[in-house]
């Protein structure tokens, strides 16, 4: 039996983690070829002195079959995880072409409800699953991620794919040690991901400020945002449940103090953020649907055209 071949696309805090864990277990193995594509900086301190993942009080050291910036040294891949931002997502799919043959695999870990339909735009009739993650990690450093939250999770799939190549790859990861799901409902469950963080990033990149402060200054405002979101995918003919405003903003207050989004972080770093894929979405959709979302379009409009960070 050949090997696999999986090809991991931004080696951050997301295709790091994920990506670092998989080659560990396959390192050396005639299971599958784990292969990163990364660049600058954190591209060759991988190639100096692989990936290091900081779990708590354990320390793995892993290295990949190989770690290029240029696609085409790798080939053709079974399964490709693209772990980029969403505003990358065009450029990165153009970028990774010499690793997507007719029968690869995409599983975007992106956020954003449309990523499957943006790839398909580039690339019609490829193979594409769905996928979201729940974890807590970063980047420290070059070539260094750690994992900061207890428990991690990862789902995948897609309910017309083939359900025992959808089987292999659960195993595959399960087998790496992780939290692996493929579960029937998986569209249902990147719009229970995408509430919470459009959500949180909303409001956090507005109000700049981290998520508990959020919630104990401004919980009207969140709950209009939630309430808003429900509506929009109640008109998209999606059903989530009765209390997930609620929830969502318990599971918030789960969150150490002082913890932010990736969106507002982005915007404190002046870096690109996923302004359009979080909450400009949201607009654009309500606006085809005709439902209103004032809370959202005063907080996108003000993100959209005001200077940032406010309080400087």
């Amino acid at each position: 039996m050949a090997k696999l071949r999986i090809a991991f696309s931004g080696i951050g805090a997301v295709g790091g983690y994920y990506g670092g864990m998989v080659a560990a277990r396959y390192q050396g193995t005639i299971k599958a070829d784990i292969f990163f594509i990364a660049r600058g900086e954190n591209l060759k301190a991988i190639r100096e002195k692989g990936l290091q993942m900081q779990l708590g009080i354990r320390t793995i050291h892993t290295a990949p079959a190989l770690a290029t910036d240029n696609p085409a040294e790798i080939g053709p891949v079974d399964y490709l995880f693209c772990c980029t931002k969403s505003y990358d997502l065009e450029e990165n799919i153009q970028q990774l072409k010499p690793v997507i043959g007719p029968k690869t695999v995409i599983i975007p870990l992106l956020n954003g409800l449309d990523i499957e339909e943006r790839i398909h735009n580039i690339l019609p009739g490829q193979e594409v699953w769905k996928g979201c993650v729940y974890i807590g990690s970063r980047l420290t450093e070059p070539g260094v991620v750690e994992k900061f939250s207890l428990k991690e999770r990862i789902f995948f799939g897609n309910k017309d794919a083939n359900k025992d190549k959808q089987t292999e790859l659960l195993k595959l990861l399960m087998y790496a040690r992780l939290n692996a799901f493929n579960p029937a409902d998986i569209d249902l469950r990147i719009w229970k991901k995408f509430f919470m963080i459009s959500t949180a990033a909303t409001a956090t990149s507005f109000f700049n400020q981290p998520i508990d402060e959020v919630l104990a200054q401004h919980i009207d405002l969140f709950i209009a945002l939630g309430t808003e979101l429900k509506s929009v995918a109640e008109a998209m003919g999606v059903s989530l449940p009765d209390d997930i405003v609620y929830t969502s903003i318990e599971t918030q207050k789960m969150m150490p103090a002082g913890s932010t989004t990736s969106m507002h972080s982005d915007f404190l770093a002046g870096k690109k953020t996923e302004l359009e894929t979080l909450t400009g979405y949201v607009i654009r959709q309500a606006e085809k649907l005709g439902v209103d979302v004032p809370t959202y379009r005063f907080m996108y409009n003000g993100l959209s055209f005001y200077p940032y960070p406010k309080n400087q």
